[in-house]
């Protein structure tokens, strides 16, 4: 009898000893990531990244132009029927943000951080160099899929986002991100599937997300890399 209440107590031991070999840590998890959309060599070659794409809304035709380059500045452009609906432009330390009333936000110091971060191209290449922090929730379900989840926190600490990867490609699924901004916090949740290979670099071809302002599904139209793009694209005046 004694021998079995030891051997009972063992388990629930022997069970979480299982699950913590056979989940890989946070590091493990992005190698396989950069490594399922084209390797380190491969990645570290793009030193810039435009990104065309469209959605169908109730605004009508929707265009969205993303612009990145390395080390650490970005653009996008949102036009909604030929008319310039939102503009956000990131210089690597601070990022404005207008719209269609001709009005601006500025984010600067740890407000720009986050954003800035993520939109590093191939962002988690570089997170080790930038001070973001990984580590491992546990595995999800995400549509049936069996993924591992990752929690992201900036160098300082004022922001979290996570990323959800296939267990079996090792591709970037999900990802979910709160901000804030003058109306409150914000969740945007984004899916990430049909991948295809540009430049010998994968990249989805299908954006889904998820906000309060409802759902969108964005085509990605095309994919042009190591354009030369200036860094005068990205001069906040």
């Amino acid at each position: 009898m004694k021998k079995l209440f030891i051997a009972l107590l063992s388990l629930p031991l022997l069970c979480y000893s299982a699950m913590a070999q056979t989940t890989p840590t946070a590091d493990e998890i992005l190698d396989k990531y950069i490594a399922a959309i084209g390797g380190k060599d491969a990645l570290t070659k793009v030193t810039d990244v435009t990104t065309s794409m469209s959605s169908e809304g109730q605004m009508g035709t929707i265009m969205i132009t993303r612009k990145q380059k390395l080390p650490n500045k970005f653009s996008m452009v949102i036009n909604a029927n030929g008319m310039e609906v939102m503009k956000q432009t990131g210089d690597g330390s601070k990022i404005v943000m207008g719209g269609m009333q001709g009005n601006s936000n500025t984010l600067e110091g740890s407000a720009a951080q986050q954003m800035t971060a993520m939109n590093v191209i191939f962002p988690e290449l570089h997170y080790a160099e930038n001070g973001i922090k990984s580590t491992v929730v546990g595995p999800e379900k995400i549509d049936g899929k069996d993924t591992y989840k990752l929690s992201h926190t900036t160098a300082d600490g004022s922001a979290t986002w996570t990323d959800n990867f296939d267990a079996t490609t090792g591709l970037k699924v999900q990802s979910v991100v709160t901000s804030n901004n003058a109306r409150g916090q914000m969740t945007m949740t984004s899916g990430y599937s049909d991948y295809k290979e540009v430049n010998g670099v994968k990249f989805p071809m299908t954006i889904t997300q998820q906000s309060p302002r409802g759902p969108m599904t964005m085509s990605v139209d095309n994919v042009k890399v190591n354009k030369g793009l200036k860094d005068s694209d990205f001069t906040i005046k």
